[in-house]
């Protein structure tokens, strides 16, 4: 039985000594079944580098949910996105959901799965796959809205991506609703399935393969997508809320779902190498973003304790966040901005798929925006990033009380270059409202010293004018691939038809 593999494995490291035997086919470089240990280590670490890199995350969602924007280019700001970006992210997402189904078919087909069972039991590798899938489709669900799915448990006709050559081809596009429900559904069998006193997979880089952890994590991510859906299926997502509470969520920041990168110029983080490596200092921290920490923008009212974090200082050691303008030429008259911190372009940055803090607020929102979740979620997300203990409590005992605007805010700050996430909880939730909205005049007053050392105060006004005209203030989705009308265009119509649209403003399934 051959799998298909989406790239060769060119580093992998340990990982690709597992005690599951290798068959070759004549070349020695490719194995005719690759270990399901280098699969898994390499779609976890593959994911990450293909949507937080500085094209599918910083040149879309990063720039629209205003973490950053650019300095010098600014038609993506402008919600301009570039087609070759679009396709290269669906591409991505779905090389590395074919990666995790071979682990599922080398772990069910009879000759194969005795070996695979030598590094960790068949179930354990079946249900880890299940729950980067549920991920993995997660994530394009909510960038596109109906797309082509894979479910392993599901005999839904319209199911159909990932089921070999020709169907890869031309697949149905599942509805969002369907898509949601059949997430949920492989979540709760894939927790239940797993074998807790035995190890998860080979080539685990989120839990060394510790399968209670895993079992957490699925949890929890069915609670963020439960939790999503509660206005849309309010009976659905309260059976699944409930049942992965009682089956048990992440705990502390020792549950969090992450990735650490190599110190290393090749096996980096992904904005490490685009600064560092491929010199793209094309990105500054947003000018509504950092007002927000400096609490001169938003319900807080004081500075947060991870703005020197999260933003470093500019050459006066000052924090200026990139104003967004009306074109390429009035944001370059704005030299003053501040990069991202050192910690987040460290090489060996930590990617989140999903922490502690996360949960804490999905918590404070179910229990009606409640001040415990809330102050543990703001705790959470600050110790995640070093903040020392005095200053977290002296931010605590100054915090507004729980509401919806204070506990999404404070979601969107800790959510920190998880922008897809966070661009998903501002389109059902319309919070933070600190954002620079289309079409609005302001004026950003910056200090500098001047040649002679004396300190200047500079006033320029800047207009957020968008290039694609849409009727929300964000982007709602990313239309399709344009190549989809000449490969797929039965399909493709079906889904536009039941999306009720392609446009960047046509609303997802979800959306209140």
């Amino acid at each position: 039985m051959r799998i298909s593999k989406y790239i060769t494995f060119l580093v992998l490291g340990a990982f690709l000594f597992s005690a599951c035997e290798v068959d070759y086919i004549e070349n020695p470089n490719e194995p005719e079944v690759p270990p399901t240990a280098g699969l898994m280590s390499r779609v976890q670490k593959q994911l990450m580098n293909d949507t937080r890199d500085e094209w599918f995350s910083g040149r879309m969602a990063l720039l629209w949910v205003q973490y950053w924007n650019q300095v010098n280019y600014t038609e993506e700001d402008r919600f301009q996105y570039r087609e070759t970006v679009n396709k290269a992210g669906w591409d991505d997402i779905y090389g590395n959901a074919r990666d995790l189904k071979s682990i599922i078919d080398i772990n069910t087909d009879p000759e194969l799965k005795v070996d695979a069972a030598l590094d960790a039991p068949n179930d354990n590798q079946i249900a880890a796959s299940r729950i980067m899938l549920a991920y993995i489709f997660q994530l394009a669900t909510n960038v596109w809205g109906d797309i082509p799915y894979y479910s392993y448990g599901a005999g839904n006709g319209d199911f159909t991506a990932l089921q070999g050559d020709a169907d890869v081809l031309s697949p149905s596009y599942a509805r969002q609703a369907d898509i949601y429900a059949d997430l949920l559904k492989e979540l709760d069998e894939a927790q239940a399935m797993i074998i807790e006193n035995a190890n998860m997979i080979g080539g685990d880089n989120l839990f060394s393969g510790d399968a209670v952890q895993w079992k957490k994590f699925a949890n929890s991510l069915r609670l963020r997508i439960a939790n999503r859906i509660k206005s849309a299926n309010p009976t659905l997502a309260n059976e699944h809320i409930t049942g992965a509470l009682d089956a048990g969520v992440f705990e502390s920041n020792g549950d969090n779902a992450v990735i650490n990168f190599e110190n290393s110029a090749l096996n980096g983080a992904p904005m490490y190498r685009a600064f560092y490596v491929e010199n793209r200092t094309d990105f500054a921290p947003s000018y509504s973003f950092v007002e927000l920490l400096k609490g001169n923008r938003g319900p807080f009212g004081m500075e947060d304790p991870r703005l020197p974090i999260y933003v470093a200082p500019n050459g006066d050691g000052f924090y200026y966040g990139v104003p967004l303008a009306s074109g390429n030429g009035p944001v370059r008259t704005y030299v003053h901005e501040s990069l991202p911190g050192d910690k987040v372009l460290s090489s060996t940055y930590g990617e989140v798929y999903m922490e502690y803090s996360e949960v804490c607020f999905i918590m404070s929102e179910l229990n009606g925006w409640d001040q415990t979740w809330y102050e543990q979620g703001v705790e959470a997300s600050m110790r995640k990033w070093g903040v020392d203990g005095t200053d977290i409590q002296s931010y605590l005992d100054n915090l507004p009380p729980a509401s919806e605007e204070n506990v999404m805010t404070q979601k969107y700050i800790a959510l920190y270059m998880q922008p897809y996430e966070a661009w998903t909880d501002l389109r059902r939730t319309g919070y933070p409202t600190t954002l620079i909205k289309p079409n609005e005049t302001y004026t950003v007053t910056t200090q500098f010293y001047n040649d002679e050392d004396q300190l200047e105060t500079l006033e320029q006004e800047f207009t957020f004018d968008p290039i694609v005209d849409l009727s929300t203030d964000l982007p709602a989705r990313v239309s399709y691939l344009l190549n989809e009308a000449s490969v797929n265009s039965f399909n493709l119509d079906e889904a536009i038809f039941n999306m009720g649209g392609d446009a960047m403003d046509t609303p997802m399934w979800w959306m209140e």
